[in-house]
Order: C-alpha cells, then sequence, then structure tokens
C-alpha cells in the first residue's frame, strides 16, 4: 500500500483509500484552509488502512461505519504509538 501525501484530498477529506490503486492519501490542507498536524496525519492514515482492509475483506458495512473505523483507527494509532517492541533492538 502505498502513501501519498497531498496537498488537498476530494470534499476537504483528511485521508482518502484507493483499495484498486493501492494507495491512501494524507492530507496536508483539511476542510476550508487547516493545516492537518502530524499527530492527526497519523491517526488518519490508520483510519484509511482500517477502511483499505475492510473494503479488501468485502466488509462494505463496517467499512461504511464511520463510527466503527473512528473508534477502531483511534485504538489502532494508541496501540501502534506505544507499540516500544517495535524498536529495533541495539544487538539488532
Amino acid at each position: 500500500m502505498e502513501v501519498r501525501h497531498v496537498e488537498r484530498c476530494d470534499d476537504n477529506a483528511f485521508g482518502n483509500c484507493f483499495v484498486g490503486a493501492g494507495c491512501i492519501e494524507i492530507a496536508d490542507i483539511v476542510n476550508k484552509d487547516a493545516k492537518q498536524s502530524d499527530s492527526s496525519k497519523v491517526n488518519t492514515f490508520y483510519h484509511e488502512l482500517t477502511h483499505s482492509i475492510l473494503d479488501t475483506m468485502n466488509e462494505k458495512e463496517l467499512s461504511n461505519n464511520e463510527k466503527f473505523v473512528c473508534c477502531f483507527a483511534g485504538f489502532l494509532t494508541g496501540a501502534m504509538k506505544n507499540a516500544y517492541f517495535l524498536e529495533k533492538d541495539d544487538d539488532d
């Protein structure tokens, strides 16, 4: 899955996923002219990744449930932020 940083997404969205094209877009500018923070971009990535996974699994009902996707992505963002075991050891 390719991640593209774009100035804006369609409809001033924070991000978009395009399963067929194999990419996720993350917007720098959202709403009218607000700059998206780095932490918001990380959450947006996991949000769009969740949509992408659910769409690939043909779970359209869950993917269209923004409340579910937002909640799941929020938990995933927090978990990955605190996943210290993913850091490379000095011995590696």
